[in-house]
């Protein structure tokens, strides 16, 4: 709101809408409000750049029963008053400019029989679609100041997420620029987002915060822009992914700690800031006194003593020192407590090493003397104080692999430090990377329970467990998904949002917890360490349902049928189906995008997904449930499964050939017939009759049509008859083979 004075006019002005698509048809409403000092008013004009145009027009409150004309892009109106503490609307209908996304303004003119006043009202053209340049955050005259405070829509390519915040990127007529998602979202790097929120910078830093995110699709991570000098990293690439080479740290500084402002220099001598943010994992180091290529997103920390710009590296390989040794990664990623582990761990140089360092504080002297650089064994070891260290001489070497077999550890992690000189008689520095070893609790081991109980031994205990993450996050808002770990699964729950996805490996420190029956690890802090493969899910048995033994395992469950309609439970609909004569019931979250429309009974289908349990009532032994992840997951096995004037009864389906036969009776309408065996994945195994005329009895001895006796598992009966009137009419049922 925005208060004028001139003369005996005093007015206030709302304008709602000011951010007007470029070329898309709007409404922008002027409320107009007299103060109690002011004069009445009987005119009013507004006055558009010629660009703009418009439809029509409604008038509100004092405007009401007043006359106007258009004369596009001119609106006046006349024949009203408003008196002091009168207010009215102007709503102009199907607005649109024609003008490239920029700032612009209209002319507003007051007026009565003595006095006349005249202002200005902003308005913002942004993209068709409602969202805000990035480039306009960032200006200083004009466009930001406008924006301050305000809802807006933004889009753009994640580059990097550290902590609660995460940095888009886009273009706009060529020109780079960025800002910075404040939340935890869940998006990650590589997706591109379109996100609603209100732009409240921080010590500078401009930030979208309350961030809803509208839209999200992974298209790529974006390659960092190259820039010269430190001076280009400043407002304009504000939360910009960039590289810049040649940089130095003062040979004054002996250690880079995490969340400080450390000063660096470029080729040509200008000065910028370097920090380590304590959420991309990057260790504090001792830096090599050499130059180094420096890659990460501007960020800003500006306060009363001055605007400082800093470049922030997303993992230390984003940090180029020449004569450092990096990790390329640690394999496995984890291992399990109090277990012996044997540890591989690729190593990797610009420049040619000539001798390499190794040391833990956490290992012991055999543990070190074990360690091999390739084929080759140390050749000394030697203890400082705490750390065992063993040393390679004359390696000559830019690629090789660490060997490390490690004894049981009941510890999280064992930090290995790597230092390494280009030349035999220089000294050796550390690398600016340490790789960690971490050790997990089984998960096994947060799913065992008493015998006859059902709930979590470790209820109450604090966990750290890791595992590769069997699916999406199903949550809008937190956190609710499961992980593997070899052992066991488990759901790992928060409140609040974060970038997980499926195949992601990630270390949990949290609380074991029971919810409705569900073994869940509440998360205090979690970490993504790399990604893996899923398991391949555990096929149920004919028969079989599901029980607490299943929870937090992926399963498969073949050719089974649907017995009841989908319907809404919680957030989520559920349906059952029937595995032999064991009910299983399948919740499907709504963001996994499964169609469940052509779910209904008698149908057949072919489900994965997770056992959860939703168990209100002790012993907590009941309400487990399937979760497909997503519509790959949910198959339905054929088309029309219902068919009313169709009957088909098994009178044997569960046999063992050569003992014995399935039989069944067919009876339906008049037509053609043709009566088929099929396999559990769809392959033909054998034509019981193929265009006969009518139903009748028959059977199958469990033979393919090469005569060869088929092995145990489930098939699929499929019954289809093309009537007189051209109807298709079809059923499926299973039929199983067991072992004798």
């Amino acid at each position: 709101m925005v208060l004028y004075l001139t003369g005996v006019i005093e007015a206030d002005f709302l304008v709602n809408g000011d951010l007007i698509p470029r070329n898309t048809p709007w409404v922008l409403t002027v409320d107009v409000s007299l103060t109690p000092t002011s004069s009445s008013i009987n005119y009013i004009k507004l006055s558009f750049p010629s660009s703009y145009t418009f439809s029509d027009i409604a008038l509100d409150g004092s405007f009401v029963g007043g006359s106007y004309v258009v004369s596009s892009p001119d609106i006046e109106i006349s024949g009203f008053t408003m008196n002091p503490s009168g207010n009215g609307r102007i709503s102009i209908r199907d607005i649109r400019s024609t003008k490239p996304e920029s700032m612009d303004s209209f002319l507003v003119i007051l007026a009565n029989s003595t006095d006349t006043f005249r202002t200005y009202l902003n308005l913002m053209i942004i993209r068709e679609d409602t969202t805000v340049p990035l480039l306009f955050f960032h200006k200083s005259l004009r466009e930001r100041p406008f924006l301050l405070n305000r809802n807006v829509r933004v889009k753009g390519t994640v580059s990097a997420v550290i902590g609660s915040k995460a940095y888009i990127q886009d273009t706009i007529r060529d020109t780079l620029s960025g800002i910075v998602i404040y939340g935890y979202t869940g998006i990650f790097v590589g997706e591109f987002v379109k996100v609603s929120g209100t732009f409240s910078p921080y010590k500078g830093l401009e930030e979208i915060t309350n961030p809803v995110v509208e839209y999200r699709e992974y298209v790529g991570a974006p390659s960092p822009s190259t820039v010269d000098r430190l001076t280009l990293a400043r407002e304009l690439l504000s939360g910009v992914l960039i590289r810049i080479d040649s940089v130095r740290i003062p040979d004054t500084l002996t250690y880079i700690p995490p969340s400080t402002n450390i000063p660096i220099k470029d080729k040509y001598g200008n000065d910028g800031y370097l920090y380590i943010d304590r959420y991309s994992g990057i260790e504090g180091f001792s830096p090599p006194d050499t130059i180094f290529d420096l890659v990460g997103v501007v960020d800003e920390d500006s306060s009363s003593s001055g605007n400082i710009y800093r470049i922030i590296p997303r993992t230390a390989q984003d940090m180029v020192f020449y004569s450092s040794v990096y990790v390329r990664r640690v394999i496995p990623l984890f291992n399990l407590k109090n277990t012996p582990a044997n540890w591989k761990i690729p190593l990797y140089s610009i420049n040619t090493i000539a001798k390499l360092r190794v040391c833990s504080d956490n290992l012991t002297v055999s543990e070190i003397s074990g360690i091999k650089l390739g084929e080759r064994s140390p050749d000394s070891v030697f203890t400082l104080s705490d750390t065992s260290c063993a040393q390679f001489w004359g390696i000559y070497t830019n690629e090789d692999t660490l060997f490390i077999n490690t004894e049981p550890k009941s510890t999280d992690s064992v930090i290995i430090y790597l230092y390494s000189s280009t030349d035999t008689l220089l000294n050796f520095k550390r690398s600016i990377y340490s790789p960690r070893l971490y050790y997990t609790l089984p998960i096994r081991d947060v799913q065992a329970r008493n015998p006859g109980e059902y709930s979590s031994v470790l209820e109450g205990q604090r966990v750290f467990v890791g595992g590769v993450v069997l699916s999406d996050n199903m949550l809008s808002n937190g956190i609710s998904t499961y992980i593997y770990d070899g052992t066991g699964g488990v759901n790992i729950y928060s409140s609040y949002s974060a970038g997980i996805r499926k195949g992601n490996v990630v270390l949990v420190k949290g609380t074991v917890v029971e919810y409705n029956g569900l073994t869940e690890v509440v998360m205090d802090s979690f970490k993504i360490i790399g990604d893996d493969t899923l398991p391949r899910p555990i096929k149920l048995s004919y028969g079989k349902g599901l029980n607490e033994d299943l929870e937090g395992l992926l399963v498969k469950v073949d050719t089974v049928s649907v017995s009841t309609f989908p319907l809404y439970a919680g957030i989520g609909k559920t349906f059952t189906v029937y595995n032999g004569s064991a009910p299983i019931t399948v919740y499907v979250y709504p963001n996994t995008g499964i169609n469940l429309e052509e779910i209904r009974p008698g149908r057949f289908v072919s489900v994965i997904g997770i056992v959860s349990q939703y168990s209100t009532s002790p012993p907590y032994n009941t309400g487990y449930q399937l979760i497909p992840r997503s519509s790959e997951d949910l198959i339905l096995l054929s088309g029309n499964f219902q068919s009313e004037n169709l009957s088909v009864v098994i009178k044997k389906n569960v046999f063992v050939p050569e003992s014995e036969n399935a039989t069944f009776e067919v009876k339906g309408p008049d037509g053609i017939y043709d009566v088929k065996i099929y396999d559990d994945i769809g392959r033909l195994v054998k034509v019981i009759v193929d265009g006969k005329q009518g139903g009748g009895i028959f059977s199958w001895d469990g033979r393919n049509s090469q005569g060869r006796v088929m092995p145990p598992g489930v098939y699929v009966l499929y019954v289809s008859v093309k009537t007189k009137d051209g109807r298709i009419l079809k059923k499926v049922k299973p039929l199983v083979i067991t072992a004798k």
